[in-house]
């Protein structure tokens, strides 16, 4: 059984997603205005890989526990807000839709890989999943 912290780590992770998902739908047509094709087909490409790592990771860690994976979410993470932190100044140009709801998507994702700090859903990643799960021979 996946402890709650596990759970917490997907409702959170799957919701800053969501989030992010909103941003990008609401402000496709201001990431577009200064590109022509190219920039859409690029932003086009960088959703659909983005959206299967985000799939790939929420299944790696909260479905197969993979510590692995924790730790590759973790550091491109902390890139991630590297980079959003030094290119700052644009973001504020796409306004403050954008804005407010990209520190939410960042603040969102940053809480729910907490919960994987969390003892519970440590061991249970160290386990590989296995920590608390019943072992029907002892009974035979």
């Amino acid at each position: 059984m996946r402890p709650l912290s596990i759970t917490r780590f997907e409702q959170l992770y799957l919701g800053s997603t969501a989030i992010g998902m909103i941003n990008l739908i609401g402000s496709w047509s201001r990431l577009t205005a200064a590109g022509g094709p190219m920039v859409m087909l690029g932003l086009a490409i960088g959703v659909g890989l983005g959206g299967l790592m985000v799939l790939a990771f929420w299944y790696l860690i909260a479905r197969r526990a993979s510590n692995i994976a924790k730790w590759v979410l973790v550091v491109l993470t902390v890139l991630g807000l590297i980079s959003t932190v030094t290119r700052g100044g644009r973001f504020v140009e796409l306004g403050m839709f954008y804005t407010v709801l990209l520190v939410l998507t960042n603040l969102t994702q940053i809480v729910a890989i907490a919960f994987l700090f969390r003892r519970d859903a440590a061991e249970w990643l160290r386990s590989r999943g296995q920590v608390g799960v019943i072992d029907v021979t002892t009974f035979n």
